[in-house]
Protein backbone atom coordinates (compact mmCIF):
# COMPACT_ATOMS: atom_id res chain seq x y z
CA UNK A 1 0.00 0.00 0.00
CA UNK A 2 1.77 3.69 -0.73
CA UNK A 3 0.11 6.64 1.41
CA UNK A 4 0.18 10.11 1.36
CA UNK A 5 -2.48 12.07 -0.43
CA UNK A 6 -3.26 15.47 -2.54
CA UNK A 7 -4.80 18.10 -0.71
CA UNK A 8 -8.57 19.43 -1.85
CA UNK A 9 -11.24 21.58 -0.21
CA UNK A 10 -12.20 19.62 2.39
CA UNK A 11 -16.24 18.52 2.76
CA UNK A 12 -18.45 17.76 5.76
CA UNK A 13 -19.63 14.46 6.03
CA UNK A 14 -23.55 14.76 7.43
CA UNK A 15 -26.87 13.27 6.82
CA UNK A 16 -27.26 11.31 3.34
CA UNK A 17 -27.16 13.52 0.73
CA UNK A 18 -28.92 12.03 -2.34
CA UNK A 19 -28.14 13.24 -5.61
CA UNK A 20 -28.91 12.39 -9.16
CA UNK A 21 -25.82 12.34 -11.41
CA UNK A 22 -25.65 11.51 -15.14
CA UNK A 23 -23.76 8.43 -16.55
CA UNK A 24 -22.27 6.81 -19.54
CA UNK A 25 -24.26 8.11 -22.92
CA UNK A 26 -26.08 10.81 -20.58
CA UNK A 27 -28.02 7.95 -18.23
CA UNK A 28 -28.83 8.74 -15.59
CA UNK A 29 -26.99 6.92 -12.70
CA UNK A 30 -29.26 6.20 -9.62
CA UNK A 31 -28.55 8.28 -6.66
CA UNK A 32 -27.40 6.67 -3.67
CA UNK A 33 -24.98 7.06 -0.27
CA UNK A 34 -23.53 4.03 0.95
CA UNK A 35 -24.49 4.63 4.88
CA UNK A 36 -22.34 2.57 8.05
CA UNK A 37 -22.06 3.46 11.41
CA UNK A 38 -20.25 6.80 11.44
CA UNK A 39 -19.84 6.74 7.41
CA UNK A 40 -21.44 7.97 4.62
CA UNK A 41 -19.76 7.99 1.30
CA UNK A 42 -22.01 9.23 -1.63
CA UNK A 43 -21.25 7.29 -4.94
CA UNK A 44 -23.99 8.99 -6.92
CA UNK A 45 -21.89 9.89 -9.61
CA UNK A 46 -18.98 7.35 -8.95
CA UNK A 47 -18.47 4.58 -11.83
CA UNK A 48 -20.04 1.10 -10.52
CA UNK A 49 -20.16 -2.54 -11.38
CA UNK A 50 -23.10 -4.67 -9.36
CA UNK A 51 -26.60 -4.25 -8.56
CA UNK A 52 -27.74 -0.96 -6.75
CA UNK A 53 -29.59 -3.45 -4.09
CA UNK A 54 -26.63 -5.52 -3.15
CA UNK A 55 -26.26 -6.61 0.16
CA UNK A 56 -22.56 -5.82 0.25
CA UNK A 57 -20.74 -2.46 -1.20
CA UNK A 58 -17.47 -1.89 -1.40
CA UNK A 59 -16.06 1.30 -2.37
CA UNK A 60 -12.20 1.73 -3.17
CA UNK A 61 -10.24 4.70 -3.15
CA UNK A 62 -7.21 4.09 -5.63
CA UNK A 63 -4.32 5.55 -7.15
CA UNK A 64 -3.62 4.78 -10.73
CA UNK A 65 0.15 4.70 -10.41
CA UNK A 66 -0.05 2.82 -7.36
CA UNK A 67 1.45 -0.76 -7.74
CA UNK A 68 -0.75 -2.38 -5.11
CA UNK A 69 -3.74 -0.69 -6.36
CA UNK A 70 -2.96 -2.36 -9.61
CA UNK A 71 -2.28 -5.89 -8.21
CA UNK A 72 -5.56 -5.27 -6.35
CA UNK A 73 -8.21 -4.36 -9.30
CA UNK A 74 -7.46 -8.23 -10.27
CA UNK A 75 -8.94 -9.16 -7.12
CA UNK A 76 -11.86 -6.40 -7.29
CA UNK A 77 -13.08 -7.85 -11.08
CA UNK A 78 -13.03 -11.27 -9.73
CA UNK A 79 -14.98 -10.97 -6.28
CA UNK A 80 -17.25 -9.01 -8.44
CA UNK A 81 -17.39 -12.15 -10.64
CA UNK A 82 -17.66 -14.59 -7.98
CA UNK A 83 -20.79 -12.45 -6.17
CA UNK A 84 -22.93 -10.48 -9.20
CA UNK A 85 -26.21 -10.30 -7.36
CA UNK A 86 -24.29 -9.46 -3.78
CA UNK A 87 -21.58 -7.58 -4.54
CA UNK A 88 -21.35 -3.79 -5.84
CA UNK A 89 -17.93 -2.08 -6.29
CA UNK A 90 -17.66 1.36 -6.40
CA UNK A 91 -14.60 3.47 -7.87
CA UNK A 92 -13.27 6.34 -5.76
CA UNK A 93 -10.38 8.41 -7.72
CA UNK A 94 -7.61 8.95 -4.91
CA UNK A 95 -4.24 10.40 -7.09
CA UNK A 96 -1.27 10.44 -3.91
CA UNK A 97 0.65 12.93 -3.20
CA UNK A 98 3.55 13.59 -5.33
CA UNK A 99 2.48 11.93 -8.59
CA UNK A 100 2.79 13.73 -11.71
CA UNK A 101 1.08 11.85 -14.20
CA UNK A 102 -1.80 10.39 -11.87
CA UNK A 103 -4.19 13.32 -11.85
CA UNK A 104 -4.44 13.57 -15.21
CA UNK A 105 -4.75 9.72 -15.28
CA UNK A 106 -7.89 9.98 -13.48
CA UNK A 107 -9.49 12.14 -15.57
CA UNK A 108 -8.71 10.12 -18.68
CA UNK A 109 -10.58 7.05 -16.99
CA UNK A 110 -13.74 9.43 -16.18
CA UNK A 111 -13.55 10.53 -19.71
CA UNK A 112 -13.96 7.03 -20.99
CA UNK A 113 -16.87 6.18 -17.84
CA UNK A 114 -18.50 9.24 -19.80
CA UNK A 115 -18.14 6.96 -23.09
CA UNK A 116 -19.29 3.73 -21.51
CA UNK A 117 -15.68 2.22 -21.16
CA UNK A 118 -14.29 2.71 -17.86
CA UNK A 119 -13.50 -0.71 -16.69
CA UNK A 120 -11.65 -1.24 -20.07
CA UNK A 121 -9.36 2.47 -19.35
CA UNK A 122 -8.96 1.40 -16.18
CA UNK A 123 -7.03 -2.13 -17.05
CA UNK A 124 -5.18 -0.24 -19.49
CA UNK A 125 -3.77 2.47 -17.14
CA UNK A 126 -3.33 -0.16 -14.55
CA UNK A 127 -1.57 -2.02 -17.01
CA UNK A 128 0.32 1.04 -18.06
CA UNK A 129 0.68 2.64 -14.62
CA UNK A 130 4.35 3.76 -15.74
CA UNK A 131 3.10 5.35 -18.98
CA UNK A 132 0.32 8.08 -18.13
CA UNK A 133 1.37 10.89 -19.86
CA UNK A 134 -1.14 12.86 -21.93
CA UNK A 135 0.33 11.15 -25.16
CA UNK A 136 -0.19 7.94 -23.46
CA UNK A 137 -3.74 8.69 -22.77
CA UNK A 138 -4.69 9.37 -26.10
CA UNK A 139 -3.22 6.47 -27.73
CA UNK A 140 -5.36 4.27 -25.37
CA UNK A 141 -8.55 6.29 -25.57
CA UNK A 142 -7.92 5.22 -29.47
CA UNK A 143 -7.42 1.76 -28.47
CA UNK A 144 -10.83 1.90 -27.05
CA UNK A 145 -12.58 3.38 -29.92
CA UNK A 146 -13.41 6.34 -27.75
CA UNK A 147 -14.69 8.89 -29.42
CA UNK A 148 -11.51 10.77 -29.97
CA UNK A 149 -12.79 14.57 -30.19
CA UNK A 150 -14.41 14.25 -27.17
CA UNK A 151 -12.27 12.81 -25.14
CA UNK A 152 -9.15 15.36 -25.89
CA UNK A 153 -11.42 18.52 -25.45
CA UNK A 154 -12.49 16.53 -22.08
CA UNK A 155 -8.77 16.50 -20.97
CA UNK A 156 -8.07 19.96 -22.42
CA UNK A 157 -11.13 21.60 -20.69
CA UNK A 158 -10.44 19.65 -17.56
CA UNK A 159 -14.05 18.66 -17.19
CA UNK A 160 -13.70 15.98 -14.57
CA UNK A 161 -11.15 17.92 -12.16
CA UNK A 162 -13.41 18.93 -9.94
CA UNK A 163 -14.96 15.66 -9.62
CA UNK A 164 -11.38 14.08 -9.02
CA UNK A 165 -11.17 16.71 -6.01
CA UNK A 166 -14.10 16.07 -4.72
CA UNK A 167 -13.70 12.17 -4.46
CA UNK A 168 -10.49 13.67 -2.46
CA UNK A 169 -12.11 15.54 -0.61
CA UNK A 170 -14.49 12.32 0.55
CA UNK A 171 -11.33 10.49 1.07
CA UNK A 172 -9.50 12.95 3.79
CA UNK A 173 -12.65 13.93 5.75
CA UNK A 174 -12.57 9.92 6.26
CA UNK A 175 -8.79 10.13 6.70
CA UNK A 176 -7.38 7.36 3.83
CA UNK A 177 -3.67 8.01 3.82
CA UNK A 178 -3.01 5.28 1.57
CA UNK A 179 -4.10 3.42 -1.56
CA UNK A 180 -5.90 0.91 -1.78
CA UNK A 181 -8.56 1.67 0.96
CA UNK A 182 -11.76 -0.17 0.76
CA UNK A 183 -14.75 0.48 2.66
CA UNK A 184 -16.80 -2.69 3.23
CA UNK A 185 -20.36 -1.65 4.30
CA UNK A 186 -18.70 0.97 5.99
CA UNK A 187 -16.03 -1.26 7.35
CA UNK A 188 -11.95 0.24 6.28
CA UNK A 189 -10.13 -2.13 4.96
CA UNK A 190 -6.34 -0.91 4.04
CA UNK A 191 -4.06 -2.41 1.51
CA UNK A 192 -4.18 -5.43 -1.32
CA UNK A 193 -5.30 -8.32 -0.08
CA UNK A 194 -5.58 -11.88 -1.16
CA UNK A 195 -8.36 -13.15 -3.37
CA UNK A 196 -9.22 -15.56 -0.11
CA UNK A 197 -8.91 -12.77 2.41
CA UNK A 198 -11.51 -10.80 0.11
CA UNK A 199 -13.85 -13.51 -0.07
CA UNK A 200 -14.13 -13.81 3.83
CA UNK A 201 -14.36 -10.17 4.46
CA UNK A 202 -17.44 -10.13 1.51
CA UNK A 203 -18.97 -13.47 3.49
CA UNK A 204 -18.62 -11.43 6.63
CA UNK A 205 -20.14 -8.79 5.46
CA UNK A 206 -23.33 -11.01 4.21
CA UNK A 207 -23.61 -12.93 7.47
CA UNK A 208 -24.24 -9.32 9.11
CA UNK A 209 -26.75 -7.99 6.52
CA UNK A 210 -28.83 -11.43 6.88
CA UNK A 211 -32.00 -10.96 8.35
CA UNK A 212 -32.24 -12.85 11.43
CA UNK A 213 -33.77 -16.29 11.50
CA UNK A 214 -37.35 -16.49 13.44
CA UNK A 215 -37.20 -19.00 16.31
CA UNK A 216 -39.13 -22.02 15.87
CA UNK A 217 -42.83 -21.54 16.89
CA UNK A 218 -43.48 -24.61 19.36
Amino acid sequence: MEGGHLKGLFIIVGLIMVAQAMGPAGKPLEAASVVAPGIDINISDSPTSGPENAPVTIVEFSDLECYYSARSSHTLKRIVGLYPTQVRWVFKNYPLRGRIDSPLAHEAAMAAFEQGKFREMLALLFENRDRLKREHLIKYASQLNLNMSAFTETLETRKFRPHILRDINQGSVLKVDETPTYFINGRRIIGARPLSEFRQLVERALVRVAPPVAAPVE
